[in-house]
């Protein structure tokens, strides 16, 4: 087995002391026998703590029981896209057999060819990574990373330490994130070092953090400073072992000074040795003078700097360039960049190494590092700004001597060029900051990307032309880094660039990625349709890809401003010109945006559309063009109605996600899927594939699909009876400042479940207050269902009059929740359910009976069985209990195989048996018609019944005119007389 990496075979001059605790839990960890499993480890402490060393003699230990060691450090000055993974990856191509390496990285090695690009040359011709969605790309590239260790840890078990975590950058951390998921199937052994002072942790890596501490698999442990014994048996150790430590306050006070640093008591140490402050006597250590000369906790920290003037000059600046150059160097580059002969270059490292600044790494290539990053800061802070100009500008021309041009490289570059423009000017500084860009974003770092476009732009693009090129590019990285905001700016002063310019291409590619920035944000009224207009009709008639990617665009922004006409003839003139021009995919894109014109083409016309663009899709291989095509196709069948066409596209639409790894399509189809799981009364299946599209849609940039989430599971608890878990979160939402959407509603219809009519009621009333146009914005439909829900179980017949004609023109249809976030079955349920609280009967039986109908052939048990509970209701409210009967033993019995708790315990609070009270009410007179004519026997007019029991006059007056027709009464008077005979009347 091969020793470990050179970065943790280093030798100190100082003893490994302490960590005993630390170490042996440690060793426990590693899955050195086949049947365990991998583990993450997140080892903290401040600069200096000594994690780097405790890892080292980890890795020592573990090379020697036959474990493959395998680093990556994080850089303090260039950060590159997944820089330690890149590192350790490239230990493990150089170390495997290549035929044992194209093994285990199985059919999808190509995607490593990203983070590898020289791989091929080392195994063989890889399959081209896959091009789709950058969520796709990204979720490609961990999946296979984590294959390969799995694979390799088969054989042997593996150790991969990713040091100085606090440096990471973003694509790093996630797919730091992702092996910690996926290391329980390897025997991987993943150590990430890190400083976790609060000044230290950066936002990024404090949500890595927090996320990663609810996975099982990972320990978080963290290196304190020394002890006093520790401190003592350091000096006894250092000073030459077998020798007394000194008195106890000699340790006490290093430790005192130090804190217990790992790192300030080993450069004190070195001081005082240098400065002679202390000596051996009579075989133990002694200082030789007062122990006030060893200074304040203040100046210990400034011992480097107090070091450095005890070097020669020569080395000082060595060591200036070395700082600049970065934490780790190669022999090559300062060799380059240092302008001296040989002869003093090597006198001057020699120094720079024996005085503990420096050390040489284990290699075939002399290349050194720090002894810590806190040793070149100190050397690197202390540069005047023109200084570091001129050292930057002579790293950079060293490094661009050199033939490499790898993404590390092009980043080195980048930032040395950017730092040396003062003096070396700018062109250089934009030329490798595009260049790294572009690498960045092969790597899939599109933050990355973003950051070198803005640092290319910062430095002054002379060519209008040039500055506008690169503003595209940085709003396409924006939009998928997730910065829809930012990528809109960007892309807004590119195409004013295109203007002055008169360049038409310029602006419509400036146009298409400003109108894709905005779509799946859902950001409508951005400016895209008259960005979209103008760039249309600077490029011509003429056929061509710019103009057919325009037409495109611009009917799915015309649609999703909803003006459906105009979009319509844009939309038959794209598909027009690809059709002629023969393009494939511009055609396919525009055929799939169609299921956004959903108001002036019909469903059945979409579908078609849809249909064709995924057959296109699977035509010319493009998975990204067929799975999106399929996942509108789900939606708009079950908006046609038909239901079983919907369930199977949804297994496929599963099948087809699951194989190309898109996570934005594996969201979208667990969330139909939960959707139709609920409908069909799987209860436990909507959960998990709710629960699923939540996990997928953590991976999915600049989306937050918790609404989503939120929304299916607030259906599923409701059905489950559990939906109390979910009140405290709902109230809150609901009393956000500025709420909207279904989040009140949501709250009324969860108070009613819970019983607190009373705050229900309130709540009612205040959405009557504030007017429905509030809640139209977010998931309408989902508003008036949860409303309809709360006003029926309350008798809130004012409520029902304004929620009835909203709902009224879906009769026949099924209710549809966004894009099919959920589906409550037949609409004539709720319909059914709102006229039967305004008490309008005969209308209410027709509602129930076509809902039972709709829900019966489409299979959907859930909304049947609560279809028939509510008619159940209904007719027992009117006086038929004996018609209820049937009705409530199909709903319990369904509800029953269902586990639909909730209902089912409705069911049974009225039957099995209906209630004797209905039936003994004179005159088949209802519950309701007997409150009324109560109030009637008061002397109350319909009005004043009407505000009585929150029911309009009009409604009032109905049941006035249905209770003289059944007691035979002529007036009110009568009535009042009927009420008192038969004991109706309040004594």
């Amino acid at each position: 087995m091969p020793d470990p990496p050179g970065s943790l075979r280093l030798t100190s001059t100082f003893p490994f002391v302490g960590r005993s605790a630390e170490l042996r839990k440690l060793r426990t960890l590693l899955p050195l026998a086949e049947s365990e499993g991998g583990r993450v480890v997140l080892l903290g402490g401040e600069p200096g703590s000594g994690k780097s060393r405790l890892v080292g003699e980890l890795a020592s230990e573990a090379a020697s029981d036959g474990v493959l060691v395998l680093t990556g450090a994080c850089d303090a000055v260039v950060r590159t896209p997944y820089g330690p993974f890149v590192e350790a990856l490239d230990q493990l191509a150089r170390t495997i057999d290549p035929d044992e390496l194209r093994t285990a990285l199985g059919a999808t090695g190509g995607e490593l060819t990203r983070l590898l690009p020289d791989l091929p040359a080392r195994i063989g011709e890889l399959a081209a990574p896959v091009a789709a969605d950058p969520d796709t790309e990204r979720h490609r590239l961990h999946t296979t990373v984590a294959t390969l260790l799995t694979a390799i840890s088969r054989r042997r078990p593996v150790l991969l330490v990713l040091e100085d975590g606090h440096w990471a950058d973003a694509p790093t951390l996630q797919l730091l994130r992702y092996l910690a998921r996926a290391a329980g199937s390897a025997r991987l052994l993943l150590l990430a070092t890190f400083r976790d002072a609060e000044a230290d942790v950066p936002g990024t890596l404090a949500e890595t953090l927090a996320d990663l501490r609810r996975s099982d698999t990972v320990v978080r442990m963290r290196v304190a400073g020394f002890s006093g014994e520790e401190v003592t048996e350091f000096i006894r150790c250092a000073a030459g072992g077998e020798v007394g430590a000194g008195p106890p306050w000699l340790a006490k006070a290093i430790g005192d000074l130090t804190g217990g640093n790992a790192f300030l008591v080993c450069e004190l140490w070195r001081d005082l040795v240098e400065t002679g402050m202390v000596e051996l006597v009579d075989g133990t250590v002694r200082l030789t003078r007062a122990t006030t000369d060893l200074g304040t906790p203040e100046s210990v920290r400034e011992v480097v700097s107090q070091r450095l003037a005890r070097l020669a000059d020569g080395t000082v600046e060595l060591l200036e360039l070395a700082a600049t150059a970065g934490g780790e160097f190669g022999l090559d580059v300062v060799r380059r960049a240092a302008g001296v002969s040989d002869a003093d270059l090597l006198e001057r490292l020699d120094e720079a190494v024996r005085s503990g600044m420096i050390d040489e790494l284990p290699s075939r290539t002399l290349t050194y590092r720090f002894a810590h990053e806190l040793v070149r800061r100190a050397l690197y802070d202390r540069l005047t700004g023109v200084r570091r100009a001129e050292l930057h500008l002579r790293v950079g021309e060293a490094l661009e001597s050199a033939e490499a041009r790898s993404g590390r490289a092009l980043a080195d570059l980048a930032h040395h060029f950017a730092l040396a423009a003062p003096l070396g000017g700018a062109q250089r500084g934009v030329e490798y900051n595009v260049l790294a860009a572009r690498a960045a974003t092969g790597a899939l770092a599109f933050d990355e990307a973003v950051a070198r476009l803005r640092t290319a732009l910062d430095l002054q693009i002379e060519s209008p032309q040039g500055r506008a090129e690169v503003l595209i590019e940085l709003g396409i990285a924006n939009h998928r880094a997730g910065n829809a905001l930012d990528a809109l700016d960007a892309l807004r002063d590119a195409a004013q660039i295109a203007r002055e310019l008169g360049d038409p291409d310029l602006l419509g590619r400036a146009a298409i990625g400003y109108e894709d920035a905005c779509w799946r944000p859902g950001m409508a009224d951005q400016g895209a349709v008259e960005l979209l207009e103008e760039a249309t009709a600077a490029v011509g008639e003429a056929s061509s890809e710019i103009r057919i990617g325009l037409l495109s665009g611009l009917a799915r922004a015309l649609d999703f401003q909803g003006d459906h006409e105009r979009a319509a003839i844009v939309r038959a003139s794209a598909i027009g010109m690809a059709q002629r021009s023969g393009d494939r995919a511009g055609l396919a894109t525009v055929l799939m945006r169609a299921y956004w014109s959903r108001g002036k083409n019909s469903l059945e016309e979409i579908l078609a559309m849809l249909t064709e663009a995924a057959m296109i899709g699977e035509e010319l291989g493009n998975t990204e063009i067929r799975t999106e095509a399929m996942s509108w196709q789900v939606p708009t069948l079950v908006a046609l109605g038909e239901i079983e066409a919907a369930r199977r596209e949804v297994v496929v639409l599963l099948e087809t996600a699951e194989h190309t790894a898109q996570p934005f399509m594996l969201h979208v189809a667990a969330h139909c899927g939960a959707a139709m799981a609920l409908s069909d009364g799987r209860l436990e299946e909507a959960e998990a594939l709710a629960n699923r599209s939540h996990d997928w849609s953590r991976l999915l940039t600049g989306r937050e699909a918790s609404g989503v989430h939120g929304i299916q599971m607030f259906g599923i608890r409701r059905e489950q009876g559990r939906l109390a878990e979910l009140a405290p979160v709902i109230r809150l939402l609901a009393g956000q400042p500025g709420s909207s959407g279904p989040w009140r509603p949501g709250l009324v219809s969860v108070l009613v479940e819970l019983g607190m009519d009373t705050a229900a009621r309130q709540e009612l009333e205040q959405v009557r207050t504030d007017g429905l146009d509030s809640l139209r914005e977010s998931l309408w439909l989902a508003s008036l269902t949860y409303l309809t829900d709360a006003c029926a179980a309350l008798g809130d017949e004012a409520t029902a009059a304004l929620v009835y004609p909203e709902l009224e023109p879906l009769a026949g249809t099924n209710v549809m929740v966004g894009h099919l976030v959920a589906c409550y079955g037949a609409a004539d349920r709720y319909l059914g359910m709102l006229a039967a609280t305004l008490g309008e009967w005969d209308r209410a039986d027709e509602h129930f009976e076509h809902a039972t109908a709709l829900n019966r052939r489409t299979g959907m048990l859930t909304w049947l069985s609560h279809t028939l509970h509510q008619h159940a209701r209904a007719r027992i409210a009117r006086g038929d209990a004996a018609g209820a009967v049937p009705l409530l033993s199909e709903a319990a019995a369904i509800a029953e195989a269902s586990g639909q708790r909730a209902l089912l315990a409705r069911i049974r609070s009225i039957g099995p048996e209906p209630p004797a009270t209905p039936e003994a009410l004179p005159d088949g007179l209802s519950s309701r018609e007997v409150e009324i004519l109560r109030l009637v026997a008061r002397g109350l007019s319909n009005r004043e019944v009407g505000a009585a029991l929150m029911i309009s006059e009009h409604t009032a007056a109905n049941h006035m005119r249905s209770i003289l027709r059944k007691t035979g009464c002529a007036n009110r008077t009568q009535a009042a007389t009927y009420a008192h005979r038969h004991g109706l009347a309040e004594a």
